[in-house]
């Protein structure tokens, strides 16, 4: 008899000791290291397990309950990646660089910001206090009107441009929150150790970088990419990019 119950008790070990195995493949199949917080919860979900309580208070866990307990610990294991992979990309979040390359070819609903009174390089308006740039001193394009709107609950606010030779019209969208929404494709050009991403959208020239952790994007029907990067890279006058 005593040999059945020392059989029975190697058996319900073994069974233990794969569940635990199980449980911990599901946290490195979440990442190569799961976060602490992952392994924190699962390990706060199966203590609070009433079978987990009396094992700690010197009680014997059952056979019948050990798959119970793996389940759960594996279900923790799901849902919690679950929630931190899906919290993780609501925060990286925001709108595409082909939705905001859109608003920079939409129509203006206000007026032309004008020149910071403060800093003669910026217009007086920003995001999250990155300022638009005043080009029309060096460049010649001036405000003609802006825009702001709501993309994947981020904020897009739009300055348009234009030149006084020309009927050309230019936008350029910062959008607003960190981290910035991620971009891809396109030629990168390195200026001043910032990254540019050139493409074509539409058939229209785009331009996309960042500034203090901001996507900017800057675009215009019948202007040369060539154009777009020189005024996206500009930095005289305290309008770094």
């Amino acid at each position: 008899m005593s040999d059945m119950h020392e059989h029975t008790g190697s058996q319900q070990a073994a069974h233990e000791r794969v569940a635990e195995r199980r449980v911990a493949e599901l946290v490195r199949a979440v990442d190569m290291r799961a976060p602490e917080t992952l392994h924190r919860r699962v390990q706060e979900m199966v203590a609070s397990h009433p079978a987990s309580r009396r094992r700690a208070r010197g009680g014997a866990l059952s056979g019948r309950l050990r798959p119970t307990l793996a389940a759960m610990a594996a279900a923790a294991v799901a849902g919690a990646a679950v929630a931190l992979l899906t919290g993780g990309a609501q925060r990286s979040q925001g709108p595409s660089v082909s939705a905001a390359s859109r608003l920079t070819l939409s129509a203006a609903t206000m007026g032309a910001p004008r020149e910071s009174a403060a800093h003669a390089a910026q217009l007086d308006v920003a995001v999250d206090g990155v300022a638009f740039p005043y080009w029309e001193e060096r460049f010649g394009w001036r405000t003609t009107g802006a825009r702001t709107d709501t993309i994947g609950r981020r904020r897009v606010t739009t300055v348009f441009y234009s030149t006084s030779h020309s009927a050309h019209r230019i936008g350029y969208a910062i959008v607003g929150g960190t981290p910035a929404p991620a971009t891809s494709g396109g030629t990168v050009v390195w200026r001043r150790g910032v990254p540019y991403r050139l493409r074509q959208l539409g058939g229209v020239p785009v331009v996309t970088w960042q500034r203090d952790g901001r996507l900017c994007v800057l675009s215009g029907r019948g202007v040369s990419g060539a154009t777009l990067m020189r005024l996206a890279s500009w930095s005289e006058g305290g309008t770094a990019a």
